[in-house]
């Protein structure tokens, strides 16, 4: 138990050296020692980091800091704990601002790990207490005044005159609600309460996105689910941030908002299956029908209000933040909750490692980049909102779509494949297509890409309520949009005729076989379509959804603008591996056409239109060896 007496001695030199680097490290050798020395000796050692906290430098005071954190989690002694709850203390009145700040995570932190000293056992783990253990304990009261004495150093750093230490407050309210426990929860919130009407723009911009992860804490972690009063106190003091002059400001609001949205409609969800963690001594005899009612008011009455206000709002990062809100999932929710698992899609396996989360982290104030590229992040879509609520939201979704700001209108588009996962009736789907249908003839390019990319994706999310994975979709709505846009005398929206086609496929939205019952009707072909075989005499020509799309493509083989002919070749390519082996054959014979086509234009053709069929056309061989290698 004494192993690490002899270095005790090189601890006191360093200490009283006046090198800036050798305190330092005197310092930092406390949590390498701390267990291997007996009770005397510790003393000593506690006497080296005291002064190391009263130090002159500053960043010997810090390192101090950063060791009380470290020698905490390694307390198993009860005689040790009113020395570490003085070093709290002084690190709350120190005049360096950082310091100061730091002293609230080391509050939390204390109070996390500082019950299992009055246990004297490791085993147990730095969670063994979340709560005040029973008034006929022995620890209770130990536990009572430790936290009694903690508490304060929370309130007065929440009064701090600078206000990077009030933000380190506002940022970890929950953390300080999980280490306290029950008994201290109503004290916290009042604490959250003035913070959310600070001063400083920064505090309560990290006070609001504080508000979910804190309800969350309070909620599962209250025994008696007749006592939970978290939401009827903060809930309404969002209505007055919600008119805050910083934009900032409402943005976290609008995330804040998405956040609660997504927790209290899961939370919902999963109690009616048993899916969400009951904390401890929660009565399982208790009703939760009354208190699924109520937190669907709130959702009612309060969330959706705030966001169709904060929709309209006239800053396009708060009205971005706000469509965000309604269609990303928060971590906590996905987390705890059954109802609020990543779908998977029957033609598509999702990659969930390499999903573009915009709610990675709820304090970060950085600009969230919008999902613009299928090619970058798969779409990930979680029913939030009820067939009522998307109603309610659909007239200020499509006045964002008139907005004088593209980002706004690329905002409002991206929500449609969310809303299609939230709806069950036809007449709704069609009115949020036509968000996208509005925004496929908007002036800026990525806007156009957006629309059309949501549109097509919109089938995905069909698929979860059984429509043969969004098939339906793809021939009623997307097919003819898509035939509209390939005859447009518009080459941009040639273009746009292509790209979905890519997105279709690529994404697997569209079934590869249609049974004779609900067989495709083919408009009889153009003069200049490239399907002009005798087949085409015929009005009606039965045909998969696939080979539609296909033949939709391979009309641009003679477009009159170059692009348009280089992009067939490029998407064909880009889907030539996901086609069966008589589709393939049919993308060949249209790209030899255009081939000999573009060869005997004047000059020889455009020497990219060659290059891509060309790429497209050399992967035929090597797709037939492989597809006679299985069937063999």
């Amino acid at each position: 138990h004494n192993a690490g007496t002899p270095f005790l001695s090189v601890v006191h030199r360093l200490a009283a050296s006046k090198s800036t680097s050798a305190r330092v490290s005197a310092c930092s050798l406390g949590p390498v020692l701390w267990s291997h020395l007996d009770f005397p000796r510790q003393l000593q050692l506690r006497g080296v980091i005291t002064r190391a906290l009263h130090d002159v430098e500053v960043i010997v005071r810090k390192s101090t800091a950063t060791v009380l954190h470290e020698i905490a989690e390694l307390v198993f002694d009860r005689r040790a704990v009113p020395w570490l709850v003085l070093m709290c203390e002084r690190s709350m009145t120190d005049p360096e601002p950082q310091l100061r700040a730091a002293a609230m995570t080391l509050t939390w932190h204390l109070a996390e790990h500082l019950p299992n000293a009055f246990l004297g056992d490791a085993s147990k783990g730095s969670r063994s207490i979340r709560r005040l253990p029973p008034r006929s304990s022995p620890t209770f009261m130990d536990v009572y005044l430790l936290q009694c004495k903690l508490l304060p150093v929370a309130n007065n750093l929440a009064e701090d005159r600078v206000a990077s230490v009030r933000l380190s407050v506002a940022a970890q309210c929950d953390r300080l609600c999980n280490a306290l426990g029950e008994h201290w929860f109503s004290v916290i919130i009042d604490l959250l309460q003035a913070l959310l009407s600070d001063g400083d723009e920064r505090v309560r911009s990290e006070a609001i996105l504080c508000m979910p992860r804190l309800v969350e804490s309070v909620i599962v972690g209250t025994s008696d689910i007749r006592n939970i009063t978290v939401l009827e106190s903060l809930l309404p003091l969002t209505f007055k941030i919600q008119k805050d002059t910083s934009s900032a400001v409402r943005s976290s609001l609008a995330t804040a908002t998405g956040e609660l949205l997504i927790f209290l409609v899961g939370l919902g969800g999963s109690a009616s299956s048993n899916g969400f963690p009951s904390s401890p001594g929660r009565s399982s005899g208790t009703s939760l029908a009354d208190d699924t009612i109520a937190h669907k008011k709130h959702v009612d009455d309060t969330l959706i209000p705030i966001l169709q206000k904060l929709l309209q709002d006239s800053d396009p990062e708060v009205t971005t933040a706000s469509l965000r809100a309604v269609t990303n999932a928060s971590r906590s929710g996905a987390r705890d909750t059954q109802s609020m698992r990543i779908p998977s899609c029957a033609h598509h396996k999702i990659d969930t490692a390499n999903i573009d989360d915009d709610l990675v982290s709820l304090s970060s104030h950085q600009s969230h980049q919008s999902h613009t590229s299928y090619e970058r992040t798969k779409p990930v879509f979680i029913p939030v909102l009820s067939e009522e609520q998307v109603l309610r939201l659909l007239p200020t979704l499509s006045n964002l779509a008139t907005s004088t700001q593209w980002r706004v209108r690329q905002s409002a588009v991206e929500i449609v494949p969310a809303l299609m996962g939230c709806t069950h009736r036809h007449e709704t789907r069609h009115e949020i297509s036509k968000l996208c249908l509005r925004l496929m003839n908007d002036k800026v390019d990525a806007v156009r890409k957006t629309a059309a990319e949501c549109l097509c994706l919109g089938g995905s999310s069909l698929a979860r309520h059984g429509e043969d994975d969004g098939g339906d979709w793809i021939k009623k709505i997307v097919i003819p949009h898509l035939r509209t846009c390939s005859r447009s005398e518009d080459s941009k929206q040639r273009l746009l005729s292509l790209k979905m086609i890519e997105i279709i496929i690529t994404n697997g939205l569209c079934p590869t076989t249609t049974p004779h019952a609900s067989a495709v009707e083919l408009e009889p072909a153009s003069p200049g379509s490239f399907c002009d075989d005798e087949s085409t005499s015929s009005s009606v020509i039965i045909e998969t959804p696939l080979r539609m799309i296909l033949n939709i493509a391979a009309t641009h083989t003679s477009d009159s603008v170059a692009n348009v002919r280089l992009n067939v070749g490029r998407t064909f390519g880009a889907i030539m591996l996901l086609l069966d082996l008589s589709d393939v054959d049919f993308v060949v014979t249209a790209l030899e056409k255009q081939l000999e086509e573009e060869t005997g234009r004047p000059g020889g053709g455009d020497r990219d239109v060659i290059y891509f069929a060309q790429q497209a056309i050399s992967m035929a061989p090597s797709l037939r060896r492989m597809s006679s290698t299985f069937s063999n």
